[in-house]
C-alpha cells in the first residue's frame, strides 16, 4: 500500500481539500494513493488516471481551479528576478527583451502593454517529464496556477491567465498568456 508522501498527491489533495471539501479530499486520496518512491512510469500512470478522474467528476472551471491549486513552488525567486527585468525597463516590451536575454528556461512574448506570453521550451513537471506520451491539458493546468502566482509578485497586481498549449498535450511548446 502506498504511504501517499508523493508531493504531488499531498498538493493535490490540499487543492481538493480547498476548492471541493475534506471529504471529496480524502476519498480521493485513498482511490489514488502514490509514494514519493513511485517509478517515474508509476507516477505517469498516476497522472492519467488523475486527469480522467477530473473530468469525469468535475467541470472544465472547476477542473482548471483544482490543478492551478497543485503549484510546486509560488515562484518567489525568478519573481524577484524578473521584478528586476521589470524595473530596470522603460516599458513591457523592453521588459520582455530583456528577460530573453538573459534567461533561458523560458521566453517571453510581446502581445501587447499589458499581455504578454509566457512559455516553456519543455516540460517541467516532475511527475510526467520523462515519459514520451502525450496527457491531457488538464494535467498542465497548474502551470496556470504557477504563472498566476509568479506574475502577480513581478506586476504587484492581479493578473488573469490562460493556458493555450502544452507539450504534454502534443504542442510544440507550454504557453500562457498572461494579462494584467
Amino acid at each position: 500500500m502506498a504511504t501517499n508522501d508523493n508531493s504531488h498527491l499531498v498538493r493535490m489533495k490540499r487543492s481538493l481539500e480547498e476548492i471541493v471539501g475534506g471529504e471529496e479530499a480524502r476519498n480521493f486520496e485513498k482511490s489514488f494513493p502514490l509514494s514519493k518512491s513511485a517509478s517515474i512510469g508509476k507516477k505517469f500512470q498516476w497522472a492519467e488516471v488523475v486527469c480522467d478522474y477530473l473530468e469525469k467528476n468535475y467541470t472544465f472551471e472547476k477542473n482548471i481551479m483544482i490543478r492551478e491549486g497543485c503549484i510546486c513552488n509560488d515562484g518567489k525567486t525568478t519573481a524577484k528576478k524578473m521584478k528586476k527585468y521589470l524595473n530596470d525597463s522603460s516599458n513591457i516590451f523592453e521588459f520582455v527583451q530583456t528577460f530573453n536575454k538573459n534567461e533561458t528556461f523560458a521566453c517571453l512574448e510581446y502581445i501587447h502593454n499589458r499581455n504578454i506570453l509566457f512559455c516553456y521550451p519543455q516540460c517541467y513537471c516532475g511527475c510526467v517529464k520523462r515519459i514520451k506520451k502525450p496527457l491531457p491539458k488538464t494535467w498542465c493546468y497548474c502551470t496556470l496556477g504557477y504563472a498566476k502566482s509568479l506574475f502577480e509578485k513581478v506586476f504587484d497586481k492581479s493578473v488573469k491567465v490562460e493556458l493555450f498549449d502544452t507539450i504534454k498535450s502534443g504542442g510544440n511548446r507550454c504557453a500562457v498568456s498572461v494579462e494584467w
